[in-house]
């Protein structure tokens, strides 16, 4: 994974925060998270605002120019990066202690950066995450996340919670920047999974906090990347790929077990997913839905998929600028 290189004047006082917005032909959306951003933010002089257009044909210079009041910088990318190129860059350019990566299309809620600068207040907690509500093209709510500890606090089983699925929404997650130093950047051998193994990756390296509230929205509508994946099925083969990422994350000796769990919970998450695609009407992705169920519980008796390896060649980080 590539490096995440220390601020470059770090002699200079580091901002509180680093809002990192990665954005695709997605300026519409833009236009809904960047006001709730800099109603939290937009008077303090210890936050930057970051967005950084991975090669947009529509514009989100023009949003950034009509609602950013000055206070948010955009950075169009050097070429298309990608999503995790972008990530990366992202991290790279931010110099705040606290990073927040803000996809374009999701959006925070009231009392997020309070709630996270609350519990990131350990110094040794690398990262706190939050409860999120999944909502549609028009905001509509569709899914709440759950808890998982009673109120905030250490999330003590983080990384076995992990392992078995991604139970995070990127915009529900605060990282410290020192950790991203430390762990790396964001594999770009992982296109679709690459949040998922960070994620795991930072629960193995230090405490995570659990913010007992609901604090952003994930959206998930037609045109996304993960919609078209889910009507192919490649959704869920890239999850079991995922697997054998995050496996090599937790000791040898309960690889196996969490292996065959997360497998069968891979299992599960399909044949809920093809549920709600036949109650929609989509009946072919339901059907592939359901065939990648039976795949993942043919895989569940050996315990699962080989694990890959925890750190792959490192990758070049793009230069900032």
């Amino acid at each position: 994974m590539p490096e995440i290189p220390p601020v470059a004047d770090a002699a200079t006082a580091a901002p509180t925060w680093s809002v990192v917005i990665p954005v695709h032909d997605c300026a519409g959306y833009l236009a809904r998270a960047l006001p709730e951003v800099l109603a939290q933010l937009g008077e303090r002089d210890d936050a930057e605002v970051l967005v950084l257009d991975d090669a947009s044909t529509d514009d989100p210079g023009g949003v950034v120019e009509r609602l950013g009041r000055g206070r948010v910088r955009y950075l169009p990318n050097p070429g298309h990066l990608g999503a995790i190129g972008t990530f990366n860059r992202g991290v790279t350019l931010a110099r705040g202690r606290l990073v927040h990566l803000l996809h374009g299309d999701d959006l925070v809620l009231p009392g997020f950066y309070a709630a996270f600068e609350a519990a990131l207040a350990d110094e040794t907690v690398v990262a706190a995450v939050c409860r999120a509500r999944d909502v549609d093209a028009d905001d509509r709510p569709t899914h709440t996340t759950r808890s998982y500890r009673r109120g905030t606090g250490v999330w003590t089983d983080a990384l076995a919670s992990l392992v078995l699925s991604n139970r995070v929404r990127t915009p529900g997650i605060v990282v410290r920047r020192s950790a991203y130093e430390e762990v790396g950047g964001y594999r770009t051998d992982l296109p679709h999974a690459a949040d998922w193994e960070m994620w795991t990756r930072l629960a193995a390296h230090g405490p995570v906090v659990f913010v007992d509230e609901v604090l952003a929205c994930y959206r998930r509508h037609a045109g996304s990347d993960t919609s078209a994946r889910v009507r192919t099925g490649a959704n869920v083969r890239e999850r079991v790929t995922a697997v054998g990422v995050v496996l090599s994350h937790v000791p040898e000796r309960r690889r196996r077990p969490l292996g065959r769990r997360a497998l069968l919970y891979a299992a599960v998450f399909a044949s809920r997913t093809a549920l709600q695609q036949a109650r929609a009407g989509h009946v072919r992705t339901a059907a592939r839905q359901l065939r990648e169920a039976l795949r993942c519980l043919r895989l569940v008796p050996g315990g699962g998929v080989p694990t890959a390896p925890a750190t792959p060649s490192p990758d070049p980080v793009p230069t900032p600028g």
